[in-house]
């Protein structure tokens, strides 16, 4: 039996091996996230902030949402800490949503599968108490999801030649997941679209799309054609910018060691809130009431306190 799999049921929870997935892709990230210069601007149904061009890899990245906040509360229209979440989310998960699918299905079960690991649990919260199932990994598919945007957000990036402009809501598609035995969605980049960096669960297709932020036009199993091209690019990416930590098979190795290692080891790495990690010189702040998840701020304490609360209680 692999390590951490005589653990209790919740820890191989779909939901913490998500969150783990894009905790260690945006720390090898090699695209930009950026330090806010710039407010919100608005234009027509147009909003959007401008960013310094900064990756994880380079001195001056904000590494977790309070470092961001920080910097951002002074501008116009972050002043709110909800509101400035939201462009921290923006700024870290765009064109996120294809790269960590396909990384999950391509990478992360066979490597999951090779230790010996077939299924994983999801638990839902319903008025009449919490439900677990387990889910089969050879079961998970890609699908695209193709809509109608409801808003338009922007990430502006300045650069030494002048000003890139990466439009969040691109070409009204999206990506996520879905099991085809229980019909359970998954969705670890949702929160491009909605200012969350948690991955999202629905119990079903109707509520994924009550729930999504734009008017759901089609929604389908993602050709295998698209899933391999996109598979490639990724391992090129990885390749043309040599940084062998970002090359979706070793990102997919991290998250299992992680995913099987126990929860005080994984949850100690980020912040249960924005999933970044502790800046330089600090450690990440624990909760004092359940001592199971550790914030990057009271920033991100506070956030998170709606969602957190249950877990805490309950422990």
């Amino acid at each position: 039996m692999p390590k951490g799999t005589e653990s209790e049921e919740e820890e191989l929870a779909m939901e913490k091996l998500l969150s783990l997935l894009v905790y260690e892709w945006q720390l090898s990230r090699t695209s930009p996230m950026g330090k806010p210069i710039g407010g919100v601007e608005t234009r027509g149904n147009e909003r959007s902030i401008a960013l310094t061009p900064l990756t994880m890899y380079e001195k001056g990245c904000p590494p977790n949402f309070g470092v961001f906040y920080d910097t951002a509360k002074s501008l116009d229209g972050m002043e709110n800490k909800r509101d400035a979440f939201r462009w921290y989310a923006r700024s870290r998960l765009y064109y996120s949503c294809s790269t960590l699918c396909v990384a999950f299905v391509e990478f992360v079960v066979p490597e999951l599968k090779r230790r010996g690991v077939d299924e994983v649990t999801v638990s839902s919260v319903l008025p009449s108490g919490t439900k677990t199932k387990k889910v089969g990994l050879d079961k998970i598919r890609v699908k695209s999801v193709f809509y109608t945007p409801k808003n338009v957000h922007v990430i502006r990036f300045h650069y030494f030649f002048g000003e890139k402009r990466d439009l969040i809501e691109v070409g009204g598609s999206h990506n996520n997941l879905e099991c085809s035995d229980t019909g359970l969605i998954f969705d670890p980049t949702l929160g491009q679209l909605t200012g969350s960096m948690k991955p999202a669960t629905f119990l079903s297709q109707d509520l994924f799309e009550k729930g999504f932020c734009g008017e759901v036009m089609q929604y389908m199993d993602s050709p295998g054609k698209d899933i391999q091209e996109q598979k490639q690019r990724d391992v090129d990416m990885a390749a043309m910018n040599k940084k062998p930590a970002s090359h979706p098979k070793r990102i997919a190795q991290r998250v299992v060691d992680l995913f099987l290692s126990g929860e005080s080891d994984a949850v100690t790495r980020y912040c249960a809130s924005c999933l970044g990690i502790a800046a330089d010189g600090r450690k990440l702040l624990r909760c004092t009431r359940c001592n199971r998840v550790c914030y990057c701020s009271k920033y991100c304490q506070i956030l998170d306190w709606k969602s957190h609360k249950t877990m805490c209680f309950g422990n």
